[in-house]
């Protein structure tokens, strides 16, 4: 069993680990494992903010090629948008570059045009009550001051969830997602070690010592949900290869069963 191949490399690894694992087309867990761990987000906030701005795009807010102006003061390092020095881009470029490459610089303009409450009251709707977005990005001395952001693999996997089952906005706005997500540029975690041509909505999140990756899996016969979230292992190169080969063995049991 499947449950059983996972739990022997748990015992293997010396990091903290977490695991939520279901099978969507039969819509069955197939393994919990401290689920409702609480971890420091990292780049998985992108994930609520991204909904939210779709919540709002819904009714009427905003459009998707709305251009967005870019204030000098949002620019943050280490951001394309930073580099590329452009005045406006529009909104579902700042959207797709939060989540495919997990732009900082277009995460805080979306977090000033939704506001911190709006977001935070959004997660909650959804039962979330593990996360929570308490500062911007590259906001170094807020995470010092203890507000950092946090989450769990169970509130993630709540949300995917409803992405992938097109229930949480209006369903072209899940496709949007969906497709966003699919073009996920960041994949040393969770497809590491899968060579195959396959289809995977994911988001990656990293701070030093921290390491997640979840995301939707969508194979012939089957598609499954998989997050796994590491952190206080020797280094960030053997937490992300914990999630390679976790998420390597579960492909391979579910792809030949």
């Amino acid at each position: 069993m499947i449950k059983e191949i996972i739990m022997k490399e748990i015992n293997n690894i010396d990091e903290d680990i977490s695991i939520v694992i279901k099978d969507l087309t039969k819509n069955q867990w197939i393994l919990k494992y401290n689920e409702r761990d609480v971890f420091p987000s990292a780049s998985l906030i992108k994930i609520p903010i991204m909904v939210e701005m779709f919540y709002a795009i819904q009714n009427g807010e905003y459009k998707l090629e709305e251009k967005i102006n870019i204030q000098e003061n949002s620019r943050v390092p280490y951001s394309i948008i930073s580099e590329l020095k452009l005045s406006e881009y529009p909104l579902i470029d700042l959207i797709t570059l939060m989540i495919i490459l997990s732009d900082n610089t277009a995460t805080n303009v979306l977090i000033d045009l939704l506001g911190y409450d709006r977001i935070n009251e959004s997660i909650k709707r959804l039962d979330c009550n593990d996360t929570v977005l308490r500062r911007k990005m590259m906001d170094f001395q807020g995470a010092r001051e203890g507000r950092e952001n946090m989450t769990s693999p169970m509130d993630m996997a709540i949300i995917m969830e409803k992405i992938y089952r097109k229930s949480i906005v209006d369903i072209e706005s899940c496709n949007i997602m969906m497709d966003i997500l699919a073009r996920q540029k960041y994949r040393d975690m969770l497809p590491r070690y899968i060579l195959d041509e396959v289809t995977i909505a994911h988001k990656t999140g990293e701070l030093s010592g921290l390491n997640h990756d979840i995301g939707i899996f969508q194979l012939e016969n089957i598609h499954y949900l998989i997050g796994i979230f590491t952190r206080n292992g020797k280094d960030d190169l053997e937490g992300k290869r914990s999630i390679g080969r976790i998420s390597k063995l579960v492909y391979n049991y579910l792809l030949d069963n």
